[in-house]
């Protein structure tokens, strides 16, 4: 759409210059040209950096009674993902090809989403199941093994706060009949589960 009316904004410029020499037109042409594919291009880098100034990632903790274990799966978007890891690796990283980048992953995640028991402040083990990757996400699975109660925990999730100021992570629980819902913003600590 922006080519057309740029070729129109031309096509009306130029008309306009059928009374001055050839010369003449084909240097204001030139000009005018070169002045609109720089707006165009302004416009384009403009808008290409705000496509994304929204980082989120999205987690659902399931209780299943029968294993005694939450069962986790966070999303994350690729395109914050990876910058995050290579940023702390300082190294380039491919989450395909690389066979080491699940135990990247996995460490970052240990320290980064920490479920604590309030009581003694001991650490719940996470535990790895696996990841997929989509287009432009990274959906990881993990485990923690759970019989207390729920109200004895606290939660931190702190994935990209390093990276993003704007990070945002949503973590949906699911414990017997109750649903919980926990919004992590930069700056955030721990967070209980309240109704």
């Amino acid at each position: 759409m922006k080519f057309f009316k740029v070729s129109l904004l031309v096509i009306v410029l130029n008309a306009t210059f059928d009374r001055m020499p050839i010369e003449m037109r084909i240097f204001k042409f030139l000009q005018i040209s070169s002045i609109c594919l720089l707006i165009c291009f302004l416009e384009a880098s403009v808008s290409s950096l705000n496509l994304h100034r929204y980082h989120t990632s999205l987690t659902r903790m399931d209780y299943n009674k029968k294993d005694k274990a939450f069962e986790i799966s966070i999303q994350l978007f690729t395109h914050d993902l990876v910058p995050t890891l290579e940023k702390r690796l300082k190294k380039s990283v491919n989450l395909e090809k690389n066979p080491e980048t699940d135990k990247i992953l996995f460490d970052y995640l240990k320290e980064k989403f920490v479920l604590k028991d309030k009581r003694d402040g001991s650490v719940k083990k996470l535990n790895w199941i696996g990841k997929e990757i989509e287009t432009d996400t990274v959906n990881v699975y993990l485990e923690i093994f759970f019989e207390e109660n729920l109200e004895d925990l606290s939660l931190q999730n702190s994935i990209f706060f390093e990276s993003f100021s704007e990070q945002t992570n949503l973590v949906v629980v699911r414990h017997t009949e109750k649903k919980y819902d926990l919004l992590f913003r930069v700056g955030d600590q721990f967070k209980a589960f309240k109704k």
